[in-house]
């Protein structure tokens, strides 16, 4: 699943979201994904936890420069597999969003995307690692 999302995709309001959402980062870049994501999110009324470790949260979130990179995913991984991951690319390069998909990533946000669709990513991510609820059929 690639982040870009046609608009009226569905996504979970704040008001829906009945606990914060827990957000991992991890390998490099830290400092400047945790103030976009705290301005992001922030700005978007949601609320939410931000953390170095992955154990427990809802999404895992790495920044991908480059090809030289692709090794963040794997270490993520290592970490929680059964955690979404989401890869961040510094810009809309189509051959980066393959190979961060093909390395295990199971969404890719660019940004020199309009930056109100992070937060819609992220929600969609976050549901993906959710388990299903019983009581919906």
């Amino acid at each position: 699943m690639a982040c870009r999302m046609r608009e009226g995709g569905s996504e979970v309001t704040p008001s829906q979201r009945t606990r914060a959402l827990r957000v991992a980062l991890v390998g490099g870049m830290i400092e400047p994904l945790r103030l976009l994501l705290e301005d992001v999110l922030t700005d978007g009324g949601v609320r939410y936890e931000l953390t170095s470790q992955p154990g427990g949260c809802d999404v895992v979130i790495v920044m991908v420069n480059g090809g030289e990179d692709l090794h963040v995913i794997a270490e993520a991984h290592a970490l929680r597999a059964d955690v979404p991951l989401l890869a961040v690319l510094p810009f809309g390069d189509d051959d980066l969003a393959r190979r961060v998909l093909l390395g295990g990533a199971q969404g890719w946000f660019s940004l020199d995307t309009p930056l109100a669709l992070l937060r819609a990513s992220l929600d969609k991510l976050a549901d993906l690692g959710r388990p299903a609820d019983p009581e919906a059929d």
